[in-house]
C-alpha cells in the first residue's frame, strides 16, 4: 500500500542522515591527525612558532621540548571544532530520525506497535445528483486494531448534474474532469494505483430513458478509466435509492460516533432533487414485526447482525416535487415564442415569471392568473401531491431526527438557522416558514421559496405524520464532515478492496 512506500522512503532518510554523519565524522577526525603530523613536522624541522601567551615571542625547537604543551597550540583548535561538530550533528541527526521529536521514523514506529499496524487509505466517491455531481475524496487511518479512522475530507461540486447531459454524453464525461484532477493533487502519486474511485448516479439518471443513462454512464466510464485510480467494471452505475439511505445513515452515526449502540442511533431523513430517503435501526421488536418486509434490509453493521429500515420515494424530492405540484395546476400550455411549457401555480406569487430548468427541459414558471395565491391554497396542493404514499413508521416518531440536504438548506434560506452551524428545528417551524414565504409580502427574490417549504411542512406533516412539535436536527457536517452518503459509501468501498 501507499503507506509501506513512505515507510521504505523514511528508512532511505534515516540511512542517510547517518552515512553523511560517519562521512562527516571521518573527514574531521582527519583533519585532526593531519593536524598532528603537521604539528610534528614542524617540530622536526625547527620551524618558529609563536606562542599566543607570550606576546609574540618566538620559540625555537628547542624551547618546545621545553614546553610540550606549546606544541599543542596548533592541533587543540582542530579538536575542538570536530568535537563540536560531531555533536551537532549527532544531535540533528537523532532529531529529525529515530528518536527526535521530529523524527519521521518515530512515527512509523509508533504506528508499527507489536501486532498492530496502521496504514493511510483513500478513497473517491462521486456523487451524481440530479442537480450537480460533487466528489469527495476520503482520508483514512486504517489500523488493525481499530479500524478505519476518518481523517480528512476534500469536497468540490459541479454544476449542472449528469441528466442534464441527455442530448450530449460526451460533455457529461468532460463535466468531471477538473474533479478527476483535484483528486490527483490530493492523494499522493504512489497511492493513485491502490485508491477506490466508485460514480453513483441518483435519482436524476433513475428518471431518463435507460439507452440515454445507459450513454451517460459509458462515457463517464471511459473518462474515469483514462486515470490511474482502482475501478472495476461496477465503479459507474446509477445507485439503488435504498443504498443512498443506508450510506447516509451510516455516514451520520459514524460521525456521531453512535453505531455500537442500536439505541443511541438517529434517523436520518435525506431530501435530494429527486427521491428522499428515511432510514434507521429498529430497537421496538413489536414495531418491527409490524414493517413491511420490502422496507427492511439485514446487514452488518460493525461485524455484527443487524436489521434497517429505509426506504426511497423515487419522485419525492424536492426538484421533482417542485414539477409535479406545478404541473398539477397547469393546462400544458406552451409559450408563443419557444413552445416552452408554461407553468401556473397558488405557489408562485403573482408577479413571478421566471425560467426554470429542470431533467434537461426548460420550463416558464409563472403565478396564476386569477392572482389566487398563498399558503392555504399552496399547501392543498403540496398535501394532494403527498396523497398517501408514504409509509408512517411509528418508531419514528419515538427516536431523534437528523435531516440533511435539501430540509437543510432551505432551513438557511428562511433563516431557521445558521448556514454554518445548522440547528434544531420543530416541524411547526417548517410549517410557520411556509406561511411566511407565502404571504403577500414574501421574498419574490426566492421564487420557490413558498412552494419548497410548502412541499417539505407537508411531507414531514402529512407523510411521515411527524406531530408538529418534533425536533429535527439539521446538519449538513459532522465534526467538519460533509453528512451525505458518500462517506458510508466510501466505507463499502474500502469494505471491497
Amino acid at each position: 500500500m501507499c503507506s509501506t512506500k513512505n515507510c521504505n522512503k523514511d528508512t532511505a532518510v534515516f540511512g542517510f542522515y547517518w552515512c553523511a554523519l560517519a562521512l562527516v565524522y571521518c573527514w574531521l577526525r582527519w583533519l585532526e591527525v593531519a593536524g598532528c603530523l603537521v604539528t610534528f613536522k614542524i617540530m622536526a624541522q625547527g620551524l618558529l612558532l609563536v606562542d599566543p601567551q607570550s606576546s609574540g615571542a618566538v620559540h625555537t625547537v628547542g624551547d618546545l621540548k621545553a614546553s610540550p604543551k606549546k606544541a599543542h597550540c596548533f592541533m587543540m583548535p582542530l579538536t575542538i571544532m570536530s568535537t563540536t561538530l560531531i555533536c551537532g550533528m549527532l544531535l540533528l541527526v537523532c532529531a529529525v530520525t529515530y528518536v527526535g521529536p521530529f523524527s519521521t521514523i518515530k512515527k512509523v514506529a509508533e504506528l508499527q506497535n507489536g501486532d498492530k499496524v496502521t496504514q493511510r487509505s483513500y478513497a473517491i466517491v462521486f456523487d451524481g445528483g440530479s442537480t450537480g455531481t460533487r466528489i469527495h475524496v476520503f482520508t483514512f487511518l486504517n489500523s488493525t486494531e481499530t479500524g478505519l479512522t476518518l481523517l480528512d475530507e476534500y469536497f468540490q461540486e459541479v454544476k449542472p448534474g449528469l441528466s442534464s447531459y441527455a442530448e450530449s454524453p460526451s460533455e457529461a464525461a468532460s463535466s468531471i474532469v477538473s474533479l478527476l484532477e483535484k483528486a490527483k493533487t490530493v492523494i499522493p502519486s504512489e497511492c493513485w494505483s491502490g485508491t477506490p474511485l466508485s460514480l453513483k448516479a441518483t435519482a436524476g439518471l433513475r428518471f431518463l430513458p435507460s439507452h440515454t443513462a445507459d450513454a451517460i454512464l459509458d462515457e463517464v466510464d471511459k473518462k474515469i478509466k483514462s486515470y490511474p485510480f482502482l475501478v472495476s467494471n461496477d465503479s459507474v452505475s446509477i445507485m439503488d435509492g435504498d443504498d443512498e439511505g443506508i450510506f447516509a445513515w451510516y455516514t451520520v452515526n459514524f460521525l456521531l460516533g453512535h453505531l455500537s449502540n442500536a439505541s443511541h442511533t438517529v434517523v436520518t431523513l435525506d431530501l435530494g432533487g429527486g427521491s428522499t430517503q428515511i432510514t434507521f435501526q429498529p430497537t421496538n421488536l413489536d414495531m418491527l414485526v409490524s414493517i413491511p418486509k420490502e422496507y427492511l434490509v439485514k446487514l452488518k453493521i460493525q461485524e455484527k447482525p443487524a436489521f434497517l429500515y429505509t426506504h426511497s420515494y423515487l419522485g419525492n424530492g424536492l426538484m421533482s416535487a417542485r414539477l409535479s405540484i406545478l404541473q398539477s395546476s397547469s393546462s400544458g400550455e406552451k409559450s408563443a415564442h419557444d413552445k416552452t411549457e408554461i407553468l401556473r401555480s397558488p405557489c408562485i406569487h403573482p408577479l413571478i415569471m421566471k425560467s426554470w430548468q429542470h431533467g434537461g427541459m426548460e420550463y416558464l414558471v409563472m403565478g396564476l392568473e386569477s392572482g389566487n395565491y398563498g399558503f392555504d391554497a399552496c399547501f392543498d396542493r403540496a398535501k394532494t401531491f403527498v396523497g398517501n404514499n408514504i409509509h408512517v413508521a411509528e418508531e419514528l416518531k419515538q427516536r431523534p431526527v437528523y435531516a440533511m440536504s435539501y430540509y437543510y438548506d432551505r432551513a438557511v434560506d428562511s433563516e431557521l438557522i445558521d448556514k454554518d452551524d445548522g440547528g434544531v428545528v420543530l416541524v411547526e417551524d417548517f410549517l410557520k416558514a411556509a406561511k411566511k414565504a407565502c404571504s403577500s409580502d414574501g421574498n419574490v427574490n426566492m421564487p420557490f421559496l413558498c412552494l419548497d417549504l410548502t412541499y417539505i411542512a407537508s411531507l414531514l406533516y402529512n407523510g411521515f405524520d411527524l406531530n408538529l412539535s418534533k425536533e429535527i436536527t439539521l446538519v449538513k457536517k459532522i465534526k467538519t464532515f460533509e453528512t451525505s452518503w458518500g462517506l458510508g459509501a466510501a466505507f463499502n468501498l474500502l469494505a471491497r478492496v
